[in-house]
């Protein structure tokens, strides 16, 4: 579709037969927050954002894009890594920024339901006034939404023993590009009605529907929990260490992170002391669960003993909520923390088979020899999940550019030749889009584009995302 920017009696159409007019914003200056995201991509600001607050609001503005052929682009809190909620159209912004209510925490069923814009701590808290656990937690789950984490099907430390974000949808209420509202599934735990519907929207980064609502199955939460902080003055015995927890029968950790000395660095510089080892190489974060105390105290001991034999430092055990947030509170701000010191960084979030790991972190040290600028791996090295934070020293844009462009060049070439994916939990928005025919085959994106041509045949739903140019 040939867009057209909003016109006036557009904007006026939409105060007056949607919103009230405070909702719809038009100013340059306060658009400006609403054009970019947490990525490197270059910002874009709408032509008009609207805060909307029901299914049926966000309808009523698809249909009326739909009219005056202008791009819709839905947008949680920003937080996003690859662009995906930046309107690269222009056109409409659709904020879900207001639909931010925890509607019903449903203890018997072990279920709740939520609008899309409640931030995922908020979620969490909520769930855990009931005794029950939402587990899924990306590293930004203060600042960003749970329709976001839907939309890009998030995952976070505990993916390795939880799952990601869509393990847990059981029902969505969305509005498609004609500006239908569909409601499927709900407080099931199982459900083979027709085609998922879940599962099509879940990942899709707005490109085939907007959530207006979402039903997540909830756990138990475990009694005890103990993180253990083990210190490497080697990464390769750091990696070592990873793999044999999760080969190990007797292990089964929520979390397996790990941390190379360039992250440590940064956390140190810019949050102070507050990550121990300071001079390590690579630090290894495990936490150990269960309801059992004593149990989670032997798999500790275990887990030290391995440790000992691979070479590490005494490992650092943490079994209160006051040295578990220290630790915590590094791990989740080292992305901000780069960005800090950085003038630019670039998040990459390859995932590879377990048996990759080693020879991928190889290659990452590799590369910021090669190139002589930083590249930071670090991440949810548990279930192959790596990120590599590219960071900017060099001053020339169009040398960095091009160095930029190189190291991911030889990333994905690398990942992919090991039966590895590009991204695991950022998404593709518009950072990777280029990236997709070599991620991908003909066929594949054959049966997306048919996907998106069925469910969005004038590509009005956040267009410049995910499926590449031809």
């Amino acid at each position: 579709m040939a867009y057209k920017p909003l016109s006036a009696s557009a904007v006026r159409r939409l105060a007056e037969t949607t919103c009230t007019p405070e909702r719809v914003v038009t100013d340059p200056a306060l658009l400006a927050d609403y054009g970019h995201d947490e990525s490197a991509e270059p910002a874009r600001l709408p032509d008009a954002l609207v805060k909307v607050l029901s299914a049926e609001e966000t309808a009523a503005v698809i249909r009326l894009a739909q009219q005056e052929r202008v791009a819709v682009t839905p947008r949680g809190l920003g937080t996003g890594l690859a662009g995906g909620s930046i309107p690269v159209q222009g056109g409409i912004l659709i904020s879900t920024e207001l639909m931010n209510r925890v509607l019903e925490v449903d203890a018997d069923n072990l279920m709740v339901r939520t609008q899309p814009g409640v931030r995922t701590v908020h979620l969490q808290t909520a769930c855990a006034e009931h005794g029950l656990y939402y587990p899924v937690d990306p590293a930004s789950l203060d600042d960003c939404s749970i329709g976001g984490n839907v939309a890009t099907n998030a995952g976070g430390a505990r993916a390795y023993k939880y799952g990601v974000t869509g393990d847990y949808v059981r029902g969505v209420e969305a509005v498609l590009a004609d500006g239908s509202i569909i409601r499927y599934g709900g407080k099931l735990h199982k459900n083979v009605t027709g085609y998922d519907l879940n599962k099509l929207l879940v990942g899709s980064e707005g490109t085939l529907g907007i959530i207006t609502e979402i039903t997540f199955k909830l756990v138990p939460r475990p009694r005890h929990q103990i993180d253990v902080l083990v210190p490497f003055d080697n990464l390769a015995q750091g990696v070592e260490l990873c793999l044999r927890v999760i080969r190990d029968s007797r292990l089964m950790p929520a979390v397996v992170e790990f941390i190379e000395r360039g992250g440590i660095a940064a956390c140190n510089q810019v949050l102070g002391t507050c990550l121990p080892f300071a001079d390590a190489a690579v630090q290894v974060l495990i936490e150990l669960e269960g309801n059992d105390r004593q149990q989670v105290l032997s798999e500790c001991v275990l887990l030290g003993e391995t440790a000992m034999e691979l070479g590490a430092r005494e490992p650092l055990v943490a079994d209160n909520a006051t040295d578990q947030e220290r630790l915590w509170t590094a791990r989740r701000s080292l992305a901000k923390t780069l960005k800090q010191i950085y003038p630019q960084v670039t998040a990459e979030d390859v995932v590879v088979p377990l048996s990759e790991l080693p020879g991928t972190v190889e290659l990452v040290a590799g590369l910021q020899q090669k190139y002589g600028i930083p590249i930071v791996p670090f991440g949810h090295i548990g279930d192959g999940n790596i990120h590599v934070d590219i960071c900017r020293t060099i001053a020339d844009t169009g040398e960095w550019l091009r160095v930029r462009s190189a190291v991911v060049d030889e990333l994905v070439d690398f990942v992919l030749a090991r039966g590895g994916q590009i991204t695991a939990e950022h998404g593709i928005g518009s950072a990777k889009r280029h990236l997709m025919k070599r991620a991908l085959g003909p066929a594949e994106l054959a049966v997306m584009r048919n996907l998106k041509r069925s469910l969005d045949p004038e590509n009005v739903l956040n267009p410049g995302k995910v499926l590449p140019d031809d």
